[in-house]
């Protein structure tokens, strides 16, 4: 079961579902080790994300 669901936004509208070229997406976050590494990929984003994170369990 996900722990937290990690949304990210792109501020500057580039696509951030790869599917539907959506400026969001959110994805279901199992760990924190793997939380802590999807925050640090989104500081470091080209697309300059906005990150929100939602505890579900």
């Amino acid at each position: 079961m996900p722990m937290w669901v990690l949304t990210a936004t792109s501020r500057t509208g580039q696509p951030v579902n790869t599917i539907t070229g959506a400026p969001t997406d959110s994805v279901n976050v199992y760990s924190q080790e793997d939380l802590d590494r999807r925050l640090a990929a989104a500081k470091s984003d080209p697309r300059d994300l906005e990150t929100t994170v939602r505890r579900v369990s």
